[in-house]
């Protein structure tokens, strides 16, 4: 047992213990062969030293050779293990096992580094489309710290992510409960959502965060609703009008009297008056057909300046064309330029703007010196007015028509100084 210990518990101790063992009895063989020539035992004993000083050289220099080979094998693994490909191992040996061990090494290791090029390929090519997404997106190591973003991140931020990088996730407003990555403020969360996925780099797990802004499927679902509301009340609402228009008209033609026959004519005009209000409002959320064209955008705020010849503009054009649906955009600028002169007081003074940004998108800006809006996030709702005689459908008619241009349209209180400024977005 014991000498099945020695032989199997290591290479090392095995070849060791086989020298010795080997060692010995050769040099009990070269004893009895000096004894048997009849040599001095002084002389035996000499030869027997001798013998066992070239027989342990050899050893050793055989041994050493042959743990320096896979001492040289540990290190090319090692190496491959921290995704060290460079490594260049010299064979100890040109034929054998160890010569086919540090060849399938190296073949190992050429493999492992034309996957890793590729994966770095793939992951670079990943970072590059992430930067052309327009949503939010991040990437935290794996320690949950930013490591990458994106610049729609840094516009929902207002700071460069640059900045941020390698803040915890707590710091960046994200909380994790059990698998799922949140936010921690309830009143962002209301506007967005946060899918994540896991992916390995460089030998570590990182989270790849996206923020989706959902507040565009909430306001479809509420319009959804008011249509609903507007389609049940229209159809009402007109069937119950047709048959009083329709003897409102008879009575009127077999009455004489003239006071009469002038009330029944103004039940039948308000009757029509109020049918065709039912229509508009059906209509607020159409689909349209929309004619898109390149428009010269000094031409255009030209012949929109002057339909109003009694404002005071000032105009900064800062991109000779941009592509839209000329009559539909021409009717928002209008409803807008109308709202704003509403709005303000004499002497009315309205900027206009008009950009391109670096997010592929034009950007058209209307600033008026009004009073401001009262309560901004209700300015889009059907049948929502400040108006004495407004009907709450210029608004929600105007983010109809951008949004149908795939663009956004959004109307906040100036910082600087009293007023609106309406923000316009299209795709070049």
């Amino acid at each position: 047992m014991k000498a099945r210990w020695l032989f199997s518990s290591s290479l090392e101790r095995s070849l060791i213990s086989f020298a010795a063992l080997s060692g010995c009895l050769s040099a009990l063989g070269c004893y009895f062969i000096s004894q048997y020539f009849t040599l001095s035992t002084a002389t035996s004993v000499a030869i027997t030293v001798l013998f066992l000083i070239i027989y342990f050289k050899l050893f050793m220099s055989t041994y050493n050779k042959i743990i320096s080979s896979f001492n040289r094998n540990h290190a090319h693994l090692d190496a491959i293990l921290n995704e060290d490909y460079n490594q260049l191992v010299k064979p100890s040996y040109q034929i054998g096992c160890i010569k086919q061990l540090q060849q399938s090494l190296i073949t190992l290791s050429e493999e492992l580094f034309k996957k890793k090029s590729r994966y770095d390929q793939h992951v670079f090519l990943v970072y590059q489309l992430i930067e052309h997404f327009n949503v939010p997106i991040m990437v935290l190591d794996q320690n949950n710290k930013l490591s990458y973003a994106n610049n729609a991140y840094s516009e929902f931020k207002n700071t460069p992510w640059q900045t941020l990088r390698y803040s915890s996730a707590e710091a960046l407003g994200l909380i994790k409960h059990d698998t799922n990555w949140q936010l921690s403020d309830a009143i962002t969360a209301q506007q967005w959502q946060i899918r994540h996925s896991e992916f390995i780099e460089q030998g570590s797990c990182h989270q790849l965060i996206v923020m989706i802004n959902i507040t565009s499927a909430l306001r479809e679902s509420q319009l959804q609703a008011w249509q609903q509301i507007i389609r049940v009340l229209g159809h009402e609402i007109r069937n119950s009008l047709t048959p009083v228009i329709g003897m409102a008209e008879n009575l009127a033609i077999k009455l004489t009297e003239p006071r009469q026959a002038q009330a029944l004519t103004v039940i039948s005009e308000r009757c029509n008056h109020l049918n065709e209000f039912v229509t508009r409002y059906g209509d607020i959320n159409k689909a349209l057909s929309l004619n898109i064209v390149s428009i010269n955008s000094k031409a255009f705020f030209n012949q929109v300046c002057a339909i109003y010849p009694e404002v005071e503009f000032t105009r900064s054009i800062n991109c000779s064309t941009f592509n839209a649906d000329r009559a539909f955009l021409n009717q928002v600028i209008i409803n807008l330029i109308k709202n704003a002169i509403e709005a303000s007081s004499s002497p009315v003074k309205i900027a206009l703007k008009i950009i391109s940004t670096q997010n592929s998108v034009n950007c058209i800006t209307i600033s008026d010196n009004g009073h401001g809006l009262a309560n901004p996030d209700n300015i889009f709702v059907p049948f929502y007015t400040t108006k004495q005689q407004g009907q709450g459908i210029g608004l929600s008619f105007c983010r109809n028509v951008i949004e149908q241009h795939k663009g956004s349209l959004s109307l906040v209180n100036r910082d600087d100084s009293k007023g609106v400024v309406a923000t316009i977005l299209l795709p070049i």
